[in-house]
């Protein structure tokens, strides 16, 4: 198997066993990433005598980004040795953070050409459809199997071959946001006579364009069928807020893609959530309150539990056995915790505030060159990957706050993706650029 079938490989098999939170899945996509990340190294080295020549602008661009990621696990190295009450679970996480750091360095070196982001984006979204369709039928026909295994939780709401509904819905969100990015690639401009349109319209529902839209809907009816309020939530408000921008910064956009944001919606809103329950989602909302939960207060105690270890933390990957000690007596919902439900609280309880802020500064860094990329981007590929990066990064920042997603290996990898196509969204190079210098020298040969 190529290094490149590995990887598509590897981006459709990732949330098949529980979304890789098990103590086998994870461990190998840690092995495989830093595989590829040697191989792609060495493969880079034997093509060029000058190293530098061959790397792509975008690896090179977010040189620093990727390079203070192996800062902090360098940081959570010392924890294992100074910091941790628990260094073998530190040691674990130190694996899994060089596993997310390898691979949005091997994402950078091989996403080099737009061929190779399509065939990535449509890999993520056959996974993703897959996930919502096996999730939507185990529910219609109450088989209710995960992975294999039969679901223990969660009866009668879509969870694919995940453990929890709100992991699956994380993963969607981020999915749903490459596909629309896609999409708003793909958009066709009708014009000419009326015969003609009528013809590009016939192509059109003949294309790849249908068949990833129905994907696409399929997805929003799995996410609505989690029932998950803080999914939906993030995913309607990243993609108006990502629409919204996409409207004020892209250039020369095409009225299709207009129509296209306001019709995602629209027909997902009115018509997919009145047949597959939009209602009881916000129903489950409308219940929600402090009587009826107790995140506030998990939050509250990781948060002192953080005051007491500002700067050092308290070692990556042992929340679990820490949290004891600052449990208060009103959190009484679950005996105990394995994550705060709050990925900006835990991450910055067990990293401690220096690198908290160094992996923030990283996404917001990468966050910008996603919108940097609709606005300043030509190409119709750069600037949707520009408003995947956006609206994916929004959506799961939104849902971070009241969820552990990025504890979960299949959407922390997913998320380590977006942060990477965001670098690539705003520095691959123009391909038609080269080739138009190799036909005017043609030309001038020729001449």
């Amino acid at each position: 198997m190529s290094r490149w079938s590995l990887y598509l490989t590897l981006l459709f098999v990732m949330p098949l066993p529980f979304g890789g939170y098990t103590d086998w899945a994870w461990p190998l996509y840690t092995a495989a990433s830093l595989g590829l990340l040697l191989a792609e190294s060495l493969a880079l080295r034997s093509t060029s005598q000058k190293a530098t020549a061959a790397v792509p602008v975008a690896f090179v661009k977010a040189g620093w980004m990727w390079g203070v990621l192996l800062l902090v696990q360098a940081w959570v190295a010392a924890q294992m040795l100074w910091v941790s009450k628990t260094p073998y679970d530190t040691f674990m996480y130190f694996l899994k953070g060089l596993g997310y750091t390898a691979f949005m360095m091997v994402t950078l070196l091989m996403l080099t050409n737009k061929e190779r982001i399509r065939r990535a984006v449509w890999t993520i979204a056959f996974a993703a459809a897959f996930q919502a369709f096996y999730g939507a039928m185990m529910v219609m026909t109450k088989l209710e199997y995960g992975f294999f295994l039969e679901k223990w939780t969660y009866q009668g709401l879509v969870t694919g071959t995940f453990v929890s509904r709100n992991h699956v819905a994380g993963y969607f969100e981020m999915a749903l946001a490459l596909g629309i990015g896609f999409l708003m690639a793909l958009s066709t401009t009708y014009h000419g006579s009326l015969r003609q349109r009528i013809r590009q319209m016939v192509q059109m529902l003949l294309s790849s364009k249908v068949v990833l839209r129905l994907m696409l809907a399929i997805m929003v009816i799995a996410l609505v069928m989690t029932r998950s309020r803080m999914g939906n939530t993030a995913f309607f408000a990243s993609m108006m807020i990502a629409g919204a921008l996409a409207l004020l910064l892209m250039r020369n956009k095409s009225k299709s893609t207009t129509v296209l944001l306001a019709s995602l919606l629209i027909i997902d809103i009115a018509i997919v959530g009145t047949f597959f329950g939009v209602d009881k989602v916000a129903e489950r909302l409308q219940k929600t309150s402090s009587d009826t939960e107790s995140r506030d207060e998990v939050s509250r105690d990781t948060f002192h539990m953080w005051e007491d270890n500002a700067i050092e933390g308290i070692g990556a990957g042992t929340y679990y056995f820490r949290f004891p000690e600052y449990k208060s007596l009103d959190v009484t919902a679950e005996p105990i915790y394995n994550h705060a439900h709050n990925d900006y609280l835990q991450f910055l309880a067990e990293f401690g505030a220096p690198a908290f802020l160094a992996m923030l500064a990283v996404v917001l860094a990468c966050l910008w060159n996603a919108i940097m990329a609709m606005r300043s981007r030509r190409s119709d590929l750069m600037k949707g990957m520009g408003f995947a990066a956006t609206m994916g990064l929004i959506s799961i920042g939104i849902h971070s706050v009241v969820d552990f997603n990025l504890q979960v290996p299949a959407n922390a990898y997913l998320f380590v993706f977006l942060l990477a196509m965001a670098n690539i969204a705003r520095w691959l190079p123009h391909e038609s650029s080269r080739s138009g210098k190799k036909r005017s020298s043609r030309r001038k040969a020729m001449v």
